[in-house]
C-alpha cells in the first residue's frame, strides 16, 4: 500500500509544504504543493529576535499545513527550518510553539541545507561538474560539484531579504548603493578560496529569486514550453535583466512580466548576487533547477543509503511508468526494437547528435497517453511527455521525444512545429520524421504485445531496406502492420521497405 509523506520547509521568505505519495521501486508522485510568504527573515530585529507578529503568522501557516497533512492521512512529516530560525536567539520559543501544534521541527545547519540542495540537483539534472547556488531569504548556499560529488559547500548569511534590508533597496538602486552592494558581494565571494575551482563551470540556480530571473527571460523571448526546470540562460541574459530591474522602482518592477508582486521588492539584491558570482567565476551559462531543499529531503527519504541515482533519465521514466500503471515490459521491448533499428539504420539518419536519450524517452513513454484514452493516445502522449517533469533530458531532447512519440501511429497528428522553432532547427525536424517512422515500425513489430518478434536484422541497398524479423512463431500480424508504413518510409527515406 502506498504511503504519503509531508515535507515542510520553513524558509526566511516563504513557508512551503510538499505532499508526496510513495509507491513501489522508490517511485513517488507529488500530490500537492503550498506556499505562503511569511517572511520570517523580515521579523528578525537588530538583536536577532523573531518578532511575535511573524511567529504568529508562521504558526497559523504551520497549523494549516498540519491539518492538511492529517486530512491527506500523511504517515510521516519531515519539517525543517533554515537561516531565519537558525539565527534567531529566541529559536527555542519558536520550536516550543511548533510542538504545541504537533510538529517537530529540525533546524538545518548551513552544511545540511547545502547538502539537500546538492542531492535534489544531482538526482534531477544531468551534470558532472558545476557550481550550485541557492538564494534564500536570509542565506545563500554555494555547492561545488565535481564528478557528481559534493566537494565544497558554504552557507553565506545573506539572501534576498537581508540584502534588501542592509542596503535599503526599496526602490531603484542608486549608483552609490549599487557600488556598495557589489563591493560587499565581491568581498564575501572572494573570501572563499575554493571558489576559484568553479571558474568556467556552469552555474545551477535554485530558489525563488533565481527562478524569477528565468521567468522574466522566458516571458521576454516568448518561450514555448511551460517548464522552468533545466531552463538555460547566458551570463549576458543575467546582466541584461539585472540592468533592467535595478533602474526601476518597486511599482515599476511589479509590472515586469514574470516578476511577481510578492517578490518585486526583494529581487534586485538577489539578481545582483547572481550577476556578480557569474562575473567573478567567468561563468557563461546558468541552468535553473525547480527543485531545492524539499526535493532533496524527499530523495533522501527515498534513497536511504544517501547515494544519488546512477541514471537520472531511467529513474524518471520508471517513476512515470509506475505512476501511470503502464505496461513496462511492452515499453522495454519497443525500446529494444527501436534502438536496434536506429543502430542498424544509423547511416540513413544522417544525424550529428547523440540521440540515445531521445530514443529511450520516446520509446519508453510512447504509450502513456493510453491512460487518457487508447484512441488517439499518441496525441495525449505528446502532451504528457512535454508536461511530466522528465529528469535527465534537455528541453530540446524533451520536445523531440514528445514529437517522435506523436508520430508512432499511421494516423499521425499534425504537430505545430512552428511553435517550437526556438528549440528545434531544420535538422531536428527531419530527424523527428525519420525516428517517428522507425518508432512506428517498432510498435508494429510488437502489435500483438506478445513479444513474438524478439529481434531484427537490416540490410540497406541502393533503392531499398529489408528488415528481417527474428521470431519463433509466425509474426504475420506484426509484419503486415509494419508493411503499412512502407509508403511513409519511402517518402521519408527515399527507399522501398520490405519486412520479412
Amino acid at each position: 500500500m502506498n504511503k504519503k509523506v509531508g515535507i515542510i520547509d520553513i524558509g526566511s521568505n516563504s513557508v512551503r509544504l510538499l505532499l508526496a505519495e510513495i509507491g513501489n521501486e522508490k517511485s513517488f508522485r507529488v500530490i500537492n504543493e503550498l506556499k505562503e510568504y511569511v517572511r520570517l527573515g523580515d521579523g528578525l530585529d537588530d538583536d536577532d529576535l523573531l518578532s511575535d507578529e511573524k511567529m504568529d503568522l508562521a504558526m497559523k501557516t504551520l497549523s494549516t499545513y498540519k491539518n492538511i497533512c492529517d486530512s491527506f492521512q500523511v504517515s510521516h512529516i519531515i519539517a525543517v527550518a533554515t537561516e531565519a530560525v537558525r539565527r534567531a536567539k529566541n529559536k527555542t520559543d519558536f520550536l516550543d510553539r511548533t510542538k504545541n501544534i504537533g510538529l517537530d521541527i529540525k533546524i538545518l545547519s548551513g552544511n545540511e541545507e547545502a547538502y539537500y540542495d546538492y542531492f535534489s540537483t544531482i538526482n534531477s539534472i544531468n551534470v558532472d561538474n558545476a557550481l550550485i547556488m541557492d538564494i534564500g531569504g536570509a542565506s545563500t548556499e554555494l555547492i561545488l560539484v565535481k564528478n557528481r560529488d559534493l566537494i565544497k559547500s558554504v552557507s553565506l548569511p545573506f539572501g534576498a531579504i537581508t540584502l534588501t534590508q542592509h542596503f535599503h533597496i526599496n526602490d531603484s538602486l542608486e549608483d552609490e548603493k549599487e557600488k556598495d552592494l557589489i563591493n560587499f558581494l565581491k568581498k564575501k565571494l572572494n573570501s572563499l578560496e575554493w571558489l576559484d575551482e568553479a571558474n568556467g563551470l556552469p552555474l545551477i540556480g535554485i530558489g525563488g529569486s533565481i527562478r524569477t530571473i528565468a521567468k522574466i527571460h522566458k516571458k521576454s523571448v516568448d518561450y514555448p514550453l511551460n517548464l522552468i526546470h533545466n531552463y538555460g540562460m547566458t551570463s549576458d541574459d543575467i546582466i541584461s535583466i539585472y540592468n533592467s530591474v535595478r533602474t526601476k522602482n518597486n511599482t515599476q518592477r511589479k509590472k515586469i512580466k514574470g516578476l511577481s508582486s510578492d517578490r518585486a521588492d526583494i529581487f534586485v539584491g538577489a539578481a545582483a548576487l547572481v550577476k556578480t558570482l557569474m562575473e567573478l567565476c567567468a561563468m557563461k551559462k546558468i541552468q535553473i533547477s525547480r527543485n531545492g531543499i524539499r526535493e532533496g529531503l524527499l530523495y533522501s527519504y527515498l534513497y536511504k543509503n544517501q547515494k544519488p541515482t546512477d541514471d537520472i533519465l531511467c529513474s524518471s521514466i520508471n517513476n512515470i511508468l509506475i505512476n501511470q500503471n503502464s505496461d513496462k515490459k511492452h515499453s522495454e521491448h519497443i525500446y529494444y526494437l527501436f534502438n536496434s533499428l536506429c543502430t542498424k539504420l544509423e547511416n540513413l539518419l544522417d544525424n550529428k547528435y547523440n540521440i540515445n536519450n531521445i530514443i529511450k524517452a520516446s520509446a519508453m513513454l510512447h504509450d502513456i497517453g493510453s491512460n487518457i484514452t487508447y484512441y488517439f493516445h499518441h496525441k495525449h502522449s505528446l502532451y504528457m511527455i512535454l508536461n511530466s517533469q522528465i529528469y535527465g533530458l534537455t528541453h530540446r531532447e524533451l520536445v523531440m521525444s514528445a514529437c517522435i512519440a506523436a508520430n508512432h501511429r499511421d494516423d499521425n497528428i499534425a504537430v505545430n512545429y512552428q511553435e517550437y522553432k526556438m528549440i528545434l532547427d531544420k535538422d531536428d525536424l527531419e530527424l523527428i520524421k525519420k525516428l517517428g517512422i522507425l518508432l512506428r515500425l517498432s510498435e508494429s513489430l510488437d502489435k500483438s504485445m506478445t513479444y513474438k518478434v524478439s529481434d531484427i536484422s537490416c540490410d540497406i541497398h541502393a533503392e531499398s531496406v529489408i528488415i528481417t524479423t527474428i521470431s519463433k512463431d509466425s509474426a504475420y500480424i506484426e509484419i503486415k502492420d509494419a508493411l503499412s508504413a512502407a509508403e511513409s518510409f519511402k517518402t521519408i527515406f527515399n527507399k522501398k521497405l520490405y519486412v520479412v
